[in-house]
């Protein structure tokens, strides 16, 4: 556990902070259903006003939307790399 932290917090000493980074994130919180509905929106928000969305199942915290650019520093900051999945086979 504390190697994981430790890698962690190495990777996020390499990657250059802006003030932006610090700033706080805007965050909306909303229903699978209602996102559903009106996906474009929650899209809109994280491309271009880099606000997150946390989608809810039963008033449970299931999923976050994020930006492409927040999603990329956190694979950074964690030391993670991104492998693409196989798409499946249409029936």
């Amino acid at each position: 556990m504390y190697i994981i932290a430790l890698s962690a917090l190495m990777a996020m000493m390499i990657v250059r902070y802006t003030a932006d980074m610090t700033a706080p994130k805007i965050e909306h919180e909303e229903r699978i259903a209602d996102v559903r509905n009106a996906l474009a929106d929650a899209i809109e928000r994280a491309r271009y006003y880099d606000e997150t969305t946390v989608l809810t199942n039963r008033k449970k915290r299931v999923a976050a939307l994020v930006s492409m650019d927040f999603y990329e520093r956190a694979l950074a900051a964690l030391g993670e790399e991104r492998v693409l999945a196989e798409k499946r086979a249409s029936a």
